[in-house]
């Protein structure tokens, strides 16, 4: 082997080297974005709007770098990456949303049902939930989208590409969990629960080739559980107006002060929607998607084969 074959393939850069590329170039990006961001945008800024424009700026970095590697490297369209505009992408959004939403509303019905969540009033009106819900929906977003392209995205697609499906899911899922280390109350049952939430949103991409659904997906876990049921995310506490839900029953279920994503309760349901994801017909690319050549083909990508 000489050294030319340690960077490149018989067709392009290896796979280890392109993703390291992308992690410089979105390191880069996020750098310049955050000091442009700053230039811009009036001090005072705090709160949910805060966290917005932070996981925007991130966004948008991540965004140029994949777009570079998808243009210059792979010598594919952007859209190819899972992103096709127009019904492509409310049509893989909202399936992606109705996967979300069902896992947490089915969650939380199970832990009411028992006796261990319970609605309560709560000081608030109408505007400051509204004022609230729209932060909240817009921050949450934005951090879906954030996510995953960082996770699901062009690096994950690369490293399915260069290692196989299974391999990239499971690295990447434990990467992911890791990533919510710094996060309040975090125990070892929930970096378990957040893992398989890796491994459950790169199922989504694997069947569909659509990151907007894994987005969707992301957005309506986290949405439902903040915005509608106000419960933690990830052990933070938005405290939506209006009213409140009391945790009643043993923290190991529910997942106590961190949120359910802490309980055995979200792992009992994840588990065999997990299944499902990677098993039912239901979810597969579309021909449109099919026709932009996405990094992980057929073969590469088919996890559930």
């Amino acid at each position: 082997m000489n050294a030319r074959d340690i960077f490149f393939g018989p067709e392009k850069l290896r796979a280890l080297w392109r993703v390291v590329l992308f992690v410089f170039l979105a390191a880069a990006a996020t750098w310049g974005v955050i000091l442009l961001v700053s230039l811009v945008v009036p001090e005072g800024v705090e709160g949910i709007w805060e966290e917005v424009l932070g996981f925007l700026a991130l966004t948008v970095a991540l965004l140029i770098a994949s777009a570079v590697m998808m243009r210059w490297i792979e010598r594919r369209r952007f859209a190819a990456l899972g992103l096709p505009l127009g019904k492509e992408m409310w049509g893989g959004w909202l399936k992606g949303a109705a996967i979300g939403a069902v896992l947490m509303v089915v969650v939380v019905a199970l832990q009411t049902i028992i006796g261990w969540l319970r609605p309560a009033p709560d000081a608030g009106t109408v505007v400051g939930w509204l004022g609230m819900q729209a932060g909240l929906a817009s921050m949450l977003a934005i951090a879906a989208t954030a996510e995953e392209l960082l996770m699901r995205g062009y690096a994950f697609q690369v490293l399915v590409e260069g290692m196989g499906a299974w391999p990239a899911v499971i690295l990447t899922s434990v990467l992911f969990a890791l990533g919510h280390l710094g996060n309040p109350n975090i125990d070892n049952l929930a970096l378990l629960n957040i893992a398989l939430a890796g491994v459950l949103l790169a199922g989504v991409y694997l069947r569909t080739r659509s990151l907007w659904m894994a987005i969707g997906t992301h957005w309506a876990w986290n949405w439902v559980m903040a915005g509608l049921f106000d419960l933690p995310v990830s052990g933070l506490d938005y405290d939506v107006p209006g009213y409140d839900t009391l945790e009643l029953g043993p923290d190991h279920f529910t997942g106590g002060v961190f949120g359910p994503e802490a309980g055995l309760v979200i792992t009992l349901v994840v588990v065999p929607l997990i299944v499902w994801v990677y098993r039912t017909p239901w979810l597969k690319e579309s021909p449109r998607m099919a026709g932009l050549r996405p990094l992980v083909d057929h073969r590469l990508g088919a996890a559930s084969e």
